[in-house]
């Protein structure tokens, strides 16, 4: 038996008549005709019964139909699987990602990663604790965050991934505050990181010195929630100006003024053993 036994067989069943599957197979009657008896021979059963111009397949052809289409399926996921062989040896790594970190900055840098060498990558959202805990412990490989977790003990490796100067925005119905800023903010509501993000509290050291009150209307941590909040007109957010760029050129969004000496900085980190890994070097050379 080989898969040419197999599938004329199939063709011959759908199509009910040796003429109508020879046209499209695209394989000559006779020749047909010959593999049908051969794969029946070699089954040692009778898988067809001509009732006038058409073949009706026989109780045991219905049970070798079954298996045969098992095959073909088979056959089917192993060429389709194929084209994805590659996937199976890349290397797997996995990313925790905090979820105050924004897309476009977790984006660019599995984008990087993927320079150096196409890997499979896993990205893992969570919070500080949860994050840094499955990294001491060897289940994720890079810790991408906008602080640094304490080592608590273990000897850990930060790559600062860059900086950048964060503003506040708002939706159209803020424009108006651009006028006086910084003390158009006064007693305003705002959409703030939690504790935890440095920038709250550099944010709440320049509100202080400056003299003005304000008012937390929501506090959240991830990122995109700030702005979908802000973008709805729930208060005032401050975020990063090149994470902004999308949302302010699409006029969801409106810059409403730069806070002095306010930036955000993002962070690789891993345990320091991992840097003896060649691959590890090479994506850190990369950054």
């Amino acid at each position: 038996m080989n898969l040419h036994h197999l599938k004329y067989f199939l063709v011959i069943a759908e199509e009910g008549s040796l003429s109508a599957a020879s046209k499209k197979l695209l394989v000559g009657q006779p020749a047909l005709s010959a593999q049908l008896k051969q794969f029946e021979s070699w089954l040692g059963i009778k898988l067809f019964e001509r009732i006038g111009k058409k073949l009706v397949i026989t109780q045991s052809g219905e049970y070798v139909l079954k298996y045969a289409k098992a095959i073909k399926n088979l056959e089917d996921e192993l060429i389709l699987n194929l084209g994805h062989a590659d996937q199976l040896t890349k290397k797997e790594f996995v990313v925790g990602v905090l979820e105050s970190v924004p897309k476009s900055i977790l984006a660019h840098t599995i984008a990087t990663i993927n320079h150096v060498r196409p890997v499979r990558l896993k990205v893992l959202e969570g919070k500080a604790d949860e994050l840094f805990q499955l990294l001491v412990n060897g289940k994720i490989d890079f810790f991408i965050g906008n602080f640094r977790p304490r080592s608590e003990g273990k000897e850990m490796f930060y790559l600062s991934l860059g900086k950048e100067s964060v503003s506040v925005y708002g939706s159209k119905q803020f424009s108006e505050l651009k006028k006086g800023f910084p003390k158009s903010l006064e007693d305003k509501s705002f959409i703030l990181p939690g504790f935890q993000n440095p920038v709250r509290h550099d944010f709440e050291k320049f509100m202080l010195q400056t003299g003005l009150s304000f008012n937390v209307g929501v506090e959240a941590q991830d990122t995109a929630l700030q702005k979908e909040l802000g973008i709805k007109g729930e208060g005032l957010i401050i975020v990063g100006d090149e994470s902004a760029k999308s949302w302010v050129k699409s006029g969801q969004l409106h810059k409403i003024g730069s806070v002095p000496n306010l930036k955000e900085e993002y962070w690789l980190g891993m345990v320091k053993k991992a840097i003896d890994n060649d691959y590890i070097k090479s994506i850190l050379a990369a950054f």
